[in-house]
């Protein structure tokens, strides 16, 4: 077993879009909640380019839901890879996680980005919160290089459980 990484750092534009993208997602929710709780409501129709169409109530939980449950599977990740989160040099005692939420995906902490944004855009679409979206090529990109440091760590223990286990949706 080889005990660091021999896979180039993930890095360039695509990556910091993912970096850029989870930033204005964060500021987003922050500017958001901070209106709400400070009883500035009727502000959040005049941000720029605010989309009168999707704020329909079923639209508003259906975004909710996916932001919900996003957090949920990003915390339930975090919480289950511990001390064992891929990085560049791993450990000799490194292990590959496969239960909990990484028993349905490879990377559910992207998962769980993923359906934030769009849960965020459902909630207060405007203008601004496509740019979230802009992070998900950049999540791919270093997905792809963690599998690659992966394969190479963990060899055929990893390559099984990429033929059972999707990369971002579970298999069905």
């Amino acid at each position: 077993m080889k005990t660091c990484a021999e896979v180039e750092h993930p890095y360039g534009f695509v990556v910091n879009m993912a970096g850029i993208g989870t930033l204005v997602y964060f500021l987003e929710v922050f500017a958001y909640l901070f209106l709400v709780f400070a009883g500035l409501t009727s502000l959040l129709r005049d941000v720029p380019f605010y989309f009168e169409f999707s704020l329909t109530p079923l639209v508003q939980i259906l975004g909710l839901v996916l932001t919900i449950t996003g957090y949920s599977i990003f915390i339930w990740s975090v919480i289950i890879r511990g001390q064992y989160a891929t990085s560049w040099a791993m450990p000799e005692n490194q292990k590959l996680v496969t239960w909990g939420p990484y028993k349905y995906v490879r990377h559910p902490s992207c998962l769980g980005y993923f359906l934030m944004f769009f849960g965020l855009f459902f909630i207060w679409p405007n203008l601004l919160t496509p740019i979230s979206l802009l992070a998900i090529p950049g999540y791919f990109s270093v997905a792809s290089k963690e599998e690659q440091l992966l394969a190479q760590r963990f060899g055929d223990e990893y390559l099984n459980y990429q033929k059972r286990t999707g990369r971002f949706t579970p298999r069905l």
